[in-house]
């Protein structure tokens, strides 16, 4: 059994993408605890962050294809690594951006660090 067709993996792809998708949708216009400066949705995130509409809606097009090809996987399994290492690079900026808006608090980071670790993880398996 390859790695990909583990319980482990499918579970782990299925949280991120589910998790991607609820961020980058529903969730898209709400507030939530790990917004940057009391962002009350996603533009004012990003616009708090110095980065531009065109940039978040970049970065949200890539993420829900990088869900879709997370939770289409399973059926074709050479989408998984190469959006794996797309998504780490793409929460290691995340991460970045989170620690230089946000210095005293590692809570609003926090969802980006879980994110890179699996995307980390599933990048190198």
């Amino acid at each position: 059994m390859e790695a990909w067709q583990t319980l482990e993996h499918t579970i782990i792809r299925c949280f991120v993408a589910l998790t991607l998708l609820s961020v980058w949708t529903w969730r898209f216009k709400r507030p939530t605890r790990f917004r940057g400066q009391r962002s009350k949705n996603m533009v004012e995130e990003f616009k708090a962050y110095g980065l531009s509409r065109k940039t978040m809606y970049t970065v949200g097009f890539l993420k829900i294809i990088i869900s879709l090809c997370f939770l289409f996987g399973h059926w074709v399994p050479f989408l998984i690594r190469p959006a794996a290492i797309i998504l780490a690079t793409l929460m290691l900026m995340a991460v970045v951006y989170h620690l230089r808006v946000e210095k005293d608090s590692l809570l609003k980071a926090a969802p980006a660090y879980v994110i890179l670790f699996f995307a980390t993880y599933l990048a190198l398996m």
